[in-house]
């Protein structure tokens, strides 16, 4: 599934990648402010926890 999520700040896309590669995410992309990448449903809560743990969502 396709996720987009509104950035908090600017980022670093390798560093998102790495963060969200334990999670399945895939083909990941910063467009106009958000991030957007694809990743399968039974992950996709955790990965936005840690997001936005992390401090790079809202």
């Amino acid at each position: 599934m396709k996720v987009n999520y509104q950035l908090k700040k600017t980022v670093d896309l390798k560093e998102i990648k790495e963060a969200i590669k334990p999670y399945g995410g895939r083909c990941a992309k910063i467009a106009e402010g958000s991030l957007e990448f694809q990743i399968k449903e039974e992950n996709q809560t955790s990965a936005y926890e840690f997001l936005k743990d992390k401090g790079y969502i809202d």
